[in-house]
């Protein structure tokens, strides 16, 4: 009997551990910035680098939300500029490093998550609907998604 008990108090101590131990190993956000220019986020996405890089099992995952009011292909020129920062700049091996576009919101934002392996990725929380979006004159082109991050 003392056996038995000795057993089920073992057991219920490795499901409380194992419980805490996945707490600790899930997604999290590790930053957000809204309405920035080129130089706010790359010294974000420095710390961001840094976190990636303390963490070599995890992966980036980027959520890059256009603005209520923006240009035709201004949210891919952002894309692409962190992308190029963390991989050419920070030597974040691109292959880690996942981005895509949200949607809107009202300013242009940027989610910086770190991914554990086997974790699900986070999703995208749009807050402004497509036909609510103003786009400015004017589309940015690929050739000049450079003048965005001054590059």
């Amino acid at each position: 009997m003392r056996t038995l008990k000795s057993i089920l108090a073992s057991l219920s101590l490795l499901l409380v551990m194992a419980g805490a131990s996945s707490a600790a190993v899930e997604s999290r956000k590790i930053d957000e910035i809204s309405n920035f220019n080129w130089e706010d986020l790359m010294a974000r996405l420095d710390f961001y680098a840094i976190q990636l890089q303390t963490v070599p099992d995890s992966s980036g995952h980027l959520i890059i939300y256009d603005g209520r009011l923006s240009r035709r292909g201004e949210v891919q020129g952002w894309m692409d500029c962190v992308e190029d920062y963390l991989g050419d700049r920070r030597g974040i091996d691109r292959s880690r490093i996942m981005i895509v576009n949200g949607g809107y919101r009202k300013k242009m934002t940027v989610e910086m998550w770190l991914v554990p392996r086997g974790e699900s990725l986070p999703q995208a929380t749009p807050t402004v609907k497509p036909k609510d979006v103003k786009l400015k004159k004017g589309r940015l082109k690929e050739k000049d998604w450079g003048s965005l991050c001054n590059i």
